[in-house]
């Protein structure tokens, strides 16, 4: 390459140069002290792995992303911030309607592990029979049992990982870590309704850490919910028939299609290391 032709590459890199340093020296200066690094747990054999290391897709979410949401059900607030992660009303589903089969990655409730600090989380006592196709026949967790203010942050590994965990994690992992503070605690309060003015729901929920010994502590999460019902009911094909054959007997909406009255026992979690 000739003089003339460096000189030239010099002076059209120069302006990219000058932008970087000029970046750099404008930025805060951050203490080293200060960076720190989201570390899962997941996938991965090695304590201290970060997610950028990892050749599967691992959603880290802390648990501020489920205090910004105005819903209190986990499931519901997993679903808001995690893809591929759906659950579904269930208006008319015997038992599915409380416990609802949540899928991720498109496969049935019981393909996905779900953890607590690393352990295996028991499935409900309920199968899915209207579980819409692909839940059918499923019997997965409870996840919606879980405080979302316990929460410190969720690990979601989606993508197989039957090879390391077993059958049970072919959509994949997704892993609870509950808070561990000694001190301090919060106290949540949401209510909310529907655009229609009907399912009004209201949470109280608190966290709080207590010191064990000078070496441990005890870190203990309450949580208690109550939702009203809705109706998004039209009536039935037969029920217009027999009205308009003149039965009057018959309710309008002789069907009520919507979310049912929940009033849940207060969930708490206790942990201790």
């Amino acid at each position: 390459m000739n003089e003339k032709k460096k000189r030239w590459l010099t002076a059209c890199g120069a302006p990219s140069l000058l932008a970087v340093s000029i970046a750099a020296l404008s930025s805060p200066t951050i203490a080293e002290d200060a960076l720190l690094e989201e570390v899962i747990t997941i996938g991965t054999r090695v304590e201290g792995r970060s997610a950028t290391d990892s050749s599967a897709p691992i959603d880290i979410v802390t648990g501020e992303e489920f205090v910004n949401q105005g819903d209190g059900d986990l499931n519901n607030l997993l679903r808001n911030v995690v893809p591929s992660y759906n659950v579904n009303a269930k208006p008319i589903s015997d038992a599915a309607s409380i416990v609802r089969p949540a899928n991720l990655r498109g496969l049935p409730p019981d393909s996905t592990l779900v953890l607590v600090n690393g352990k295996r989380r028991h499935r409900a006592a309920v199968i899915s029979f209207l579980g819409s196709g692909v839940s059918d026949g499923a019997q997965g967790p409870d996840i919606s049992a879980i405080p979302a203010i316990a929460l410190k942050q969720v690990e979601v590994l989606r993508d197989g990982a039957a090879a390391q965990y077993g059958s049970d994690a072919i959509a994949g992992v997704i892993n609870f870590q509950l808070k561990d503070a000694a001190e301090g605690g919060r106290v949540e309060v949401k209510h909310a309704t529907t655009a229609e003015g009907d399912g009004d729901q209201s949470t109280v929920a608190a966290n709080f850490g207590l010191p064990l010994t000078d070496a441990g502590f005890v870190n203990v999460s309450l949580e208690y919910r109550e939702q009203d019902s809705t109706s998004r009911s039209v009536q039935r094909d037969d029920a217009a028939q027999l009205i308009a054959d003149g039965n009057t007997d018959v309710a309008n909406p002789a069907q009520i299609w919507g979310s049912q009255k929940l009033m849940t026992i207060p969930n708490s979690l206790l942990t201790v290391p």
